[in-house]
């Protein structure tokens, strides 16, 4: 019977490495440019008309120059009330220079893929707030470029990780009325995080280059050693 409760131990303990592989692993995580092996990112923002209103929904893929979402996706954020844009470098006479615009998304989700190149683990984050500041160029009213850096953070499901996600250096692709979004850009969200339908196609899309993932689990205590279980059983 002793030896029997000692084998069913080393079972359990042999295959608790096994479940850890399902959980998010500690670690500083980047995008090529930064030296890491994290994708860069494609990014849409869906808007209920054509060219303005709320809610606006945020959505997230990795991008591997070929598939999204193969390797992480945010989804989800929802912007309910705008903020003012700031003016204060755009020339309202001639129509030319920087407009600057401050977003505030509120929850949504961030999921990892199991990646070996990466070493992350895997998982399913809950997120608090999203703050995104983007910048528009115009010339004679007409919008020429666009950048925007963003920052997040958050809880994973079923785990007592954390994680923090910054990506930068990110510019506007295109924006309806003056484009539709091609399917290679991920799908604009309806406010129950569904696909948008077809009678709302609108919002804008980008890419996203520069991305920073921290995630921080916390260290468990050790309880006891194996040579402590092994002298209960003698």
């Amino acid at each position: 019977m002793r030896k029997l409760s000692i084998l069913l131990l080393m079972i359990v303990f042999t295959a608790l490495p096994l479940l850890a592989v399902a959980q998010p692993v500690t670690g500083t995580y980047v995008s090529p440019n930064r030296g890491g092996n994290v994708f860069v990112g494609r990014s849409s923002v869906a808007r209920p008309t054509v060219n303005s209103g709320f809610p606006k929904v945020f959505h997230g893929q990795s991008w591997n120059g070929a598939t999204l979402g193969t390797q992480w996706e945010m989804s989800c954020g929802i912007e309910a009330v705008g903020q003012a844009p700031d003016y204060s470098q755009f020339n309202q006479v001639t129509g030319t220079g920087f407009i600057t615009y401050h977003q505030t998304f509120n929850g949504g989700s961030l999921t990892i893929y199991p990646d070996a190149n990466v070493g992350w683990g895997s998982g399913t984050a809950t997120l608090n707030v999203t703050q995104v500041t983007s910048q528009v160029f115009l010339q004679n009213f007409v919008p020429i470029s666009s950048s925007f850096t963003a920052y997040t953070s958050g809880n994973f499901d079923n785990s007592a990780c954390s994680l923090e996600f910054a990506f930068g250096n990110g510019f506007g692709v295109g924006e309806t009325p003056y484009a539709a979004k091609p399917a290679d850009y991920p799908a604009f969200l309806a406010a129950d995080c569904s696909p948008a339908d077809a009678a709302h196609q609108f919002g804008v899309w980008g890419d996203t280059n520069d991305i920073v993932l921290n995630i921080y689990c916390p260290v468990p205590t050790e309880q006891s050693t194996w040579g402590h279980v092994k002298s209960i059983y003698r």
